[in-house]
């Protein structure tokens, strides 16, 4: 069983803002909401499940005011919704990434200490879904159109998914990225599963599909304009 480290945080993303360099702490925390069921009589406890989850995530870090930091991905953002993505298996095509859609940063605190770095630190009520996908564009720059490797999940499954775009960097003159998640039966003709709303700058999406999705996935991009390059993850998971 493979063990890992803070090391292998490969990135934490906020709405395209990438604040992994100055965060130190990362808590992420699923709960079932359960009902008390004993009755008069009963002598013990007793739950039972309602079938209703919840989720909130926490983190800790340093104060910057880095334009695309931590101070301006948090700061009067406690009641919009933002993506959030992060990688506890390192920045790798094809490891494990959660993803959370409908975050609300319920709070964000800056503590001035003496004799200590200003600290920052945000917690998210979740209203949405948390989804445990996987990695098909790690985290990284592209200057040209490109497919990624397939992933292959031994079967299809019937349930659909939900995929994540972070864009974190774009350069180039009016340069665009069109990305997407494609499938595959066979591992040789693919089609578009999901395509995300072209970017032109630092932005972030999570897109759904129901129905079939075939044994393989792949991410592919396509570049527009003049001279484009843009930093970019794409992650996937299967419902």
């Amino acid at each position: 069983m493979a063990k890992y480290g803070s090391a292998n945080v490969g990135f934490l993303l906020i709405d395209g803002f990438d604040v992994t360099g100055v965060s130190t702490s990362l808590t992420d925390t699923t709960t079932a909401t359960l009902e008390e069921t004993h009755g008069l009589g009963d002598s013990w406890a007793e739950h039972t499940a309602t079938g209703l989850r919840s989720a909130t995530l926490a983190a800790d870090g340093f104060y910057d005011d880095a334009s695309d930091s931590a101070n301006e991905a948090l700061a009067e953002n406690e009641a919009s919704s933002r993506v959030v993505c992060y990688g506890y298996e390192g920045n790798t095509i094809h490891k494990g990434m959660v993803g959370h859609t409908g975050a609300f940063g319920g709070s964000y605190t800056r503590t001035a200490s003496r004799n200590e770095l200003h600290k920052a630190s945000a917690t998210w009520t979740v209203t949405g879904q948390k989804d445990d996908a996987m990695i098909l564009h790690a985290l990284g720059s592209e200057s040209a159109s490109g497919t990624g490797g397939a992933a292959n999940n031994d079967a299809s499954s019937a349930d659909g998914g939900a995929a994540y775009l972070q864009v974190t960097v774009k350069s180039g003159t009016t340069p665009t990225l069109d990305a997407k998640v494609r499938d595959s039966a066979d591992n040789s003709t693919y089609a578009d599963l999901i395509s995300f709303t072209q970017a032109t700058g630092v932005t972030a999406e999570r897109k759904t599909v129901s129905g079939t999705v075939n044994q393989y996935t792949l991410a592919s991009w396509t570049h527009g304009g003049t001279a484009p390059e843009f930093t970019f993850l794409i992650g996937f998971a299967r419902a």
